[in-house]
């Protein structure tokens, strides 16, 4: 397949596009409130992490971003149609894989220093007493069976109340915003929800069941009774002999070490805990780390599943989806710390879920920035950065002795280096934090770039 294809409708992702093609389009009752929105995206994206008032940036950029945050509540300016453009493209992506993951996993923007901020979650207090608020995002992200993200589906916020369901209703919700775009898919592309321990509950499986259409990847929680005259769910997926064996390497685990795991499989029947529910057939993955270090706790999974797990490569296929969903905590870290999520500064919930949901896009996008290098690296270039972009990074590798960026892999790897990246005999390789503070040194130094080429070809012509 050509490497294009991978992300395309968005090959063009570099800044001077990105934004038209991922935000143009959003229905927010006005034309000029959408163009309002494509252009304070741009303006964000070009400093991820800082304000958009710095770095000298265009008073009426600035001024639109604020007034089209700063609608009331009650205006067409809500989250789902600032996301409208992006999930339909999202979609779009996802139409040209064979798999995709859908990885659901809620995090908490923490607001202490804002006791005034209104509708935010009030979670305690601390030792003086001040209240400690924050704003919960619950979130979708499609990703392929490789970890390269195509797109943000869905960015829930809050808890609903306990009589909708409180916590639990967060990932029916997100399940069934899934099969809400599976509707725009053919069934030649199998949807996977993967989600982690908080989603071991017995409605998401009956809500699978009922669909059918979503396949469902759960980390167990809960021990549960199987069927009568079984062992309990634990007992059950890890007795007998192991049914194969396989190496982990993931980013999730603390120790980031090579793990050799044996592994089981088995099928389950679920016995319901809801009133007027029937049991639930699924499929067991037990994975085991074979003699840990010294000291460390052996890596211990029960996973469980919709998908049809008939041999050992098939339950190690499904371990290897369950690895990505630690793509998720990458996202909440770009979105948190390279993006400064928790600084987005208004005045109460609804703004500030505006103001989240544009940085999550921008968080988006810098992931694919540092994995499609490393996925695609003899990918033209041109796809993530602009022509003046590569301009600066060919003089600053001459400069600097590194490679010509003549491929994306080599471009990203310039922009590392720009970040503090010291190169493979040092580091391993770069991370999204490497990442986004290169792009924003490389974002930084382009218009000076531009001037000083613009001058110096002016001198030329003179002379």
């Amino acid at each position: 397949m050509d490497p294009r294809r991978q992300l395309e409708p968005g090959a063009g992702l570099h800044n001077a596009g990105w934004a038209d093609q991922e935000f143009g389009g959003a229905v927010l009752g006005d034309k000029r409130l959408t163009a309002r929105l494509v252009r304070s995206a741009a303006l964000l994206a070009e400093h991820p992490g800082r304000a958009i008032s710095s770095g000298g940036r265009q008073n009426a950029g600035v001024d639109g971003y604020y007034r089209l945050i700063e609608h009331p509540a009650d205006s067409a300016v809500k989250v789902k149609s600032i996301l409208a453009p992006h999930r339909k493209r999202s979609i779009e992506r996802m139409r040209r894989q064979t798999e995709v993951l859908c990885i659901q996993d809620g995090g908490d923007l923490r607001y202490a220093t804002r006791p005034g901020c209104e509708g935010l979650e009030v979670i305690g207090r601390n030792q003086t007493s001040s209240r400690t608020k924050r704003l919960h995002l619950h979130l979708t992200l499609a990703v392929t069976p490789q970890g390269l993200p195509l797109g943000v589906l869905r960015c829930g916020f809050g808890t609903p109340p306990k009589a909708l369901g409180g916590k639990s209703r967060r990932w029916i919700d997100g399940y069934r915003d899934i099969a809400k775009a599976a509707h725009s898919l053919t069934r030649r592309t199998r949807l996977v929800a993967v989600m982690d321990r908080e989603a071991d509950f017995f409605a998401l499986f009956e809500e699978q069941r009922r669909n059918g259409r979503i396949d469902i990847l759960v980390r167990a929680k809960h021990n549960r009774v199987l069927e009568k005259g079984s062992d309990e769910l634990f007992a059950a997926m890890a007795d007998g002999e192991p049914d194969g064996r396989m190496e982990i390497r993931s980013e999730g685990l603390t120790a980031q070490r090579l793990v050799n795991c044996d592994l089981r499989y088995r099928q389950l029947t679920l016995t319901p805990t809801l009133t007027g529910c029937e049991p639930v057939s699924l499929c067991g993955v037990h994975v085991v780390e074979i003699d840990p270090p010294a000291g460390e706790k052996p890596v211990q999974w029960y996973l469980l599943t919709s998908l049809d797990v008939r041999s050992a490569d098939a339950a190690a296929q499904v371990v290897e989806r369950y690895l990505q969903r630690w793509r998720m905590g990458d996202f909440f870290g770009v979105l948190k710390s390279g993006c400064k999520a928790k600084g987005v500064a208004f005045s109460n919930a609804e703004r500030l879920q505006r103001g989240v949901a544009s940085n999550a896009l921008i968080a988006w996008r810098l992931m694919v920035l540092t994995l499609l290098g490393r996925q695609l690296p003899d990918c033209e270039a041109d796809l993530m950065f602009t022509a003046e972009e590569l301009g600066f990074l060919s003089d600053w590798a001459r400069e600097h002795g590194h490679a010509a960026p003549d491929r994306l892999g080599a471009a990203t790897r310039l922009v590392a280096h720009l970040g503090g990246y010291r190169g493979p005999k040092h580091d391993p390789e770069p991370g999204h934090q490497i990442m986004w503070q290169g792009y924003a040194k490389l974002t930084t130094a382009t218009p000076g770039y531009m001037v000083g080429s613009k001058w110096t070809r002016v001198r030329l012509r003179k002379s």
